[in-house]
């Protein structure tokens, strides 16, 4: 399997590697081998230039005023702070569409002008997976991360998209906040790295620009879902699904957050519906009938 030789997951998500014949095998691993020691060794504009001319099919990459950015098929440009870009330069909708299952947000029947809530949206991808499905929601977007929370307010395109950049907590305030910005981990959780700013935290039911049903509350705070989810205890009745990733991303030891957010959703009416197949993630539905 490719992840056992430290190939980028990026070249194998689209494909069936299985099928592979012998001299396909050798020359993936050839090619995988490269590009890790291109992702690794070299930066910005150069590192741009030897990924263009590895991938060709799906757009090309380029890098200015410290951002890099992907101009696919479609000549759109889709933004990142950090080499985390690679993951639109093969099959970038496949790469989306995964997104949008790992969350199982494809058994949720989305309307026109739902509402979506992301808490850690990251660089929007989730939002323009929605577009790539035609699906136009409302959008409302939460990044801490100030590099990143640049990176989303270029990606969002339309009128009915919006970000902030602070961070959904159980308090509203200012906090430390733990940088990973290469990997993504970034979070409130102190996970041991020297790296801190301070951002701005809100309460989900501090935030006064919610003023209707939320379809949607999509949560990824690596390792902060519980605190997440007491802030927004006032507003669960009005929320019909949230999906929540309670990975193994919280504090020093790096631990899941599935008992505690499984607790806190089932004594608050909501119950699990689906299980991702690709990621710790789990989507429950609001039983009281919203």
């Amino acid at each position: 399997m490719p992840h056992l030789i430290n190939l980028p997951p990026f070249m194998y998500k689209s494909l069936d590697v299985s099928n592979f014949n012998l001299i396909q095998k050798l020359s993936f691993v050839l090619k995988g081998k490269l590009v890790s020691y291109v992702i690794n060794h070299t930066n910005k504009n150069l590192f741009c230039i030897f990924m263009n001319n590895f991938f060709r099919k799906d757009g090309y990459l380029s890098y200015n005023k410290n951002n890099y950015y992907s101009f696919t098929s479609e000549d759109r440009a889709i933004y990142f702070p950090n080499k985390r870009v690679v993951r639109h330069v093969n099959n970038y909708p496949n790469q989306l569409n995964l997104l949008f299952k790992s969350y199982c947000l494809d058994f949720i029947d989305f309307k026109e002008n739902d509402l979506v809530i992301d808490c850690g949206a990251n660089v929007g991808e989730l939002q323009i997976a929605f577009e790539i499905k035609k699906i136009e929601i409302e959008y409302i977007g939460f990044e801490p991360d100030k590099d990143t929370f640049e990176c989303l307010e270029l990606n969002l395109t339309n009128s009915k998209s919006h970000a902030f950049n602070m961070a959904l907590d159980n308090t509203t305030g200012k906090k430390n906040f733990f940088l990973d910005n290469d990997g993504g981990n970034s979070s409130l959780v102190d996970f041991g790295t020297k790296k801190n700013v301070s951002v701005e935290t809100t309460k989900l039911d501090d935030f006064h620009d919610i003023d209707r049903r939320i379809k949607l509350l999509k949560i990824d705070a690596e390792g902060n879902e519980p605190e997440v989810l007491q802030g927004c205890k006032n507003q669960l009745g009005n929320i019909e699904f949230i999906s929540v990733d309670f990975g193994d991303e919280r504090g020093i030891e790096q631990k899941t957050t599935i008992i505690e957010v499984n607790n806190f959703l089932y004594e608050n009416n909501f119950k699990l519906v689906r299980f991702s197949e690709y990621r710790l993630i789990g989507l429950y539905k609001n039983t009281s009938g919203i």
